[in-house]
């Protein structure tokens, strides 16, 4: 089994040691390379210095042989230097070592135009730098190979070479402490958001992560989880809110049934009086079935794998048969609902959800205006935008209240809305239905001038969706 760190600071510690020493190994052979390129420039050079000398004391003789002026060179004797006829006669050889030998011309060599170099490895494992060619003396073709040893350059790589050798472990364990102590340092920050976010709980969801720099990939990464638990906290929050709430509005339902139960009991009368109890008791079981049926819609809608069924509809006639469902509750209270704008629209938009939606705004219109008034719905259409507009002559909505009316559960006046059936629940299903399908609702209203309730859709099919409880 491969060995595998578990330790994160570990595991970036032997990244980087490895990429380290595979940096400084790359750079240990540059350098011995460029070491020894240049010590054999050096020696090169060497050769060539001393060809210059030896060209100026080489005299030819008239029989072809060649004489030296060795008291012209106090090294002369320290030179290892040979010269050849063209036709691979050996004419003079200054061998300081008498145990070194070259072999002898090679056909390569005497087919060299100029001077050139190499290198050769002798008896015994000796090398030697030779620089070799064909020259012209006083007249006559001669051909020259000059020699000096490699023992001290390959001495100075292999020190150099030693050099590295011992350095590189030594750079690699500093570079391996001091990259261990960077990395516990850099993700310090890491492991007080860990402490933190341990102790973090259902109990005090408003606590946050720290963010010590917010500039860095760490401090992003702290902001995205604190903005991760703020919305864990608000969904918490509602979550409780809806909970604490919905017990409450299906106790009302279920104490007033038992009450009326209990007194019935108690009670010894005739059957018209156990009649109006059973339909009290009824009256109850509607309102807590209507209030299961809010709390159901609302739970798949928050399940988020609802999808609306949209296709385009003529809107006008779509409002009238909504008007005229709701329409006998509106008669008990001597009201009327009145459609109105432009009879030629056609919208692309869910039929049932918008109709749950219209019917909850005309259920609201009706139950908070007084008797005998007038509902107004209103279908428009601009560049931009269709409208559905419902108009009332209620009370209104003071300014403080509008943006809270579509929250669940909210009312106005608690107790007159329990009374009138309301569970606080509608305009929460109106919001949801409409923006679910790319619209908005609005609300204009003054206190003692009624209310109108705007749905709107944009014109371009409705391509914005948006979450439920999503106003922005």
């Amino acid at each position: 089994m491969p060995f595998t760190p578990k330790n994160v600071r570990t595991r970036l510690t032997l990244w980087y040691v490895l990429a380290l020493t595979f940096i400084l190994l790359v750079y240990a052979g540059i350098s011995i390379t460029l070491v020894y390129l240049d010590l054999r420039r050096n020696l090169d050079h060497a050769l060539n210095e001393d060809y210059e000398i030896l060209e100026n004391l080489i005299r030819v003789t008239p029989d072809g042989s060649v004489l030296l002026d060795e008291e012209d060179d106090p090294y002369f004797h320290e030179r290892w230097f040979e010269i050849w006829s063209t036709d691979g006669k050996k004419l003079y050889e200054s061998r300081p070592f008498t145990s070194k030998s070259l072999p002898a011309i090679s056909e390569e060599e005497k087919a060299t135009g100029g001077f050139s170099f190499r290198s050769l490895k002798l008896e015994n494992n000796v090398r030697v730098r030779v620089m070799y060619g064909k020259t012209n003396i006083e007249g006559k073709w001669l051909f020259i190979r000059l020699i000096h040893f490699e023992d001290r350059m390959w001495n100075e790589i292999k020190a150099f070479a030693w050099l590295m050798l011992f350095a590189l472990p030594v750079a690699i364990l500093i570079a391996g402490l001091g990259g261990y102590f960077l990395t516990k340092k850099l993700l310090a920050p890491i492991d007080q958001m860990a402490e933190k976010a341990r102790k973090i709980s259902e109990e005090n969801l408003q606590e946050r992560l720290p963010v010590i720099n917010p500039n860095d990939e760490l401090g992003n990464l702290a902001k995205a989880f604190n903005e991760l638990l703020e919305r864990i906290e608000k969904s918490f929050t509602r979550l409780k809110q809806f909970t604490s709430d919905a017990a409450h509005e299906l106790r009302t339902p279920l104490t007033a049934i038992r009450s009326i139960g209990e007194v019935g009991l108690q009670e010894n009368k005739d059957v018209s009086y156990y009649r109006n109890v059973i339909g009290s008791i009824l009256e109850e079981n509607r309102r807590l079935t209507r209030l299961v049926d809010s709390l159901l819609f609302l739970s798949g809608a928050d399940s988020e794998k609802f999808k609306p069924n949209i296709r385009d509809f003529q809107l006008y006639p779509f409002v009238e048969q909504t008007i005229e469902f709701i329409q006998p509750l509106a008669e008990e209270k001597n009201q009327t609902i009145h459609p109105e704008g432009q009879k030629d629209i056609t919208l692309r938009a869910d039929q049932g959800l918008l109709k749950e939606a219209l019917l909850n705004l005309l259920d609201n219109a009706i139950k908070y205006s007084p008797a005998g008034t007038e509902i107004t719905v209103r279908i428009a259409r601009n560049k931009k935008y269709t409208t559905i507009t419902v108009t009332d002559q209620g009370a209104g909505i003071p300014e403080e209240e509008q943006e809270k009316i579509f929250e669940r559960f909210y009312r106005i006046d608690k107790g007159r809305s329990r009374e009138m059936g309301g569970s606080g629940l509608g305009l929460a299903i109106a919001l949801w239905t409409v923006q679910i399908q790319g619209g908005t609702i609005s609300v204009k209203s003054k206190s003692g001038f009624g209310s109108s309730f705007i749905i709107s859709f944009p014109n371009s099919g409705n391509k914005n969706k948006h979450r439920f409880g999503d106003t922005s």
